[in-house]
């Protein structure tokens, strides 16, 4: 019988076996910045959650929002190690977030994209303090829609009534060419209404038809789906770019859907209308998701072949 052979090893002393130790002076100067920062934002925030809450197609693409914010913590967790020092690359970041700031207060210049441009540079810079330099990359999706989604908020008293007339156009135009009997109305009033008569049945589409709850959910996974992808900008512009006309399509088509469906159904309308906005909102974001998931694949298998 042959005798084991044994490796001696180095034995793991209590230092290796500890995790490193946190600096208290620097846990609680990041802590002073990140309270001292914030405070500045909560106007911008307390404004945010004002129209979003008063705007109930915001409302979703406010949850998808939080849902990046929730993967990024996640990831970063599980991937970074949580060091707070005060380092150059975060106040650096944190400057320019100031900086944002004094241009909206000097030239008033955009004033809504400066804003938000600033608060996502300064929580950018609040990351890099407690998670270092990769932490501010981690974050980077939740930063983006963030910033894509209060731009969006901005818009919507200018764009409520030019998507309900493209949506009432597209799908009447649809509808006519279907054969069916169509007619699209406009009262006057406080607000105008706009209708649509389809075989003389009466819809009206409303502010909440306007298809801009599925444009916000569709802007927002496509910024944080190319920003977790690490796509290309080239990527992510068209992947932005044909996110617009799938939400655009998607919508009219719901418009459609209930036009047709709805009359022949015994269900209440409350339930068809429902529904059928549900399918044509997850298949919106579902195309984006797809189209997206494929443009990641090929700009993997790109980089493999060059490498």
């Amino acid at each position: 019988m042959q005798g084991m052979e044994f490796v001696s090893e180095k034995p793991m002393t209590a230092n290796d076996a500890q995790p490193p130790r946190l600096d208290p002076l620097g846990m609680i100067l990041v802590l002073a910045i990140s309270v001292l920062v914030g405070l500045l934002y909560v106007p911008l925030l307390h404004w945010l959650g004002r129209e979003t809450l008063h705007t109930q197609q915001l409302v979703n693409g406010a949850f998808l929002v939080f849902f990046a914010l929730v993967i990024c913590v996640r990831d970063a967790v599980d991937k970074l190690r949580f060091d707070p020092q005060v380092g150059p690359h975060g106040i650096g970041l944190i400057a320019l977030a100031f900086l944002c700031l004094g241009v909206v207060g000097k030239w008033h210049l955009l004033p809504l994209p400066f804003l938000l441009l600033s608060a996502c540079l300064a929580f950018a810079g609040i990351v890099s303090l407690v998670f270092g330099q990769a932490g501010a990359r981690q974050f980077l999706p939740a930063v983006s829609a963030f910033f894509v989604f209060g731009v969006l908020v901005g818009l919507v008293p200018r764009l409520d009534w030019p998507l309900r007339a493209m949506a009432a156009r597209y799908a009447g135009s649809l509808v006519a060419t279907l054969g069916v009997p169509v007619k699209i109305g406009l009262v006057e009033g406080r607000p105008a209404q706009l209708l649509l008569s389809v075989k003389g049945q009466v819809f009206v589409v409303a502010t909440e038809c306007n298809g801009f709850g599925l444009l916000t959910a569709s802007l927002i996974v496509a910024t944080t789906l190319a920003f977790q992808y690490r796509l290309p900008w080239a990527q992510k512009l068209s992947l932005w770019a044909l996110a617009v006309p799938i939400a655009i399509v998607c919508n009219f088509l719901r418009i459609v859907s209930i036009c047709l469906v709805a009359p022949q159904m015994a269900l209440p309308y409350g339930f068809v209308h429902e529904t059928l906005g549900l399918i044509f909102y997850f298949l919106g974001l579902g195309l984006i998701w797809k189209i997206a998931g494929e443009t990641k694949v090929k700009d993997r298998s790109r980089e493999n072949r060059s490498a």
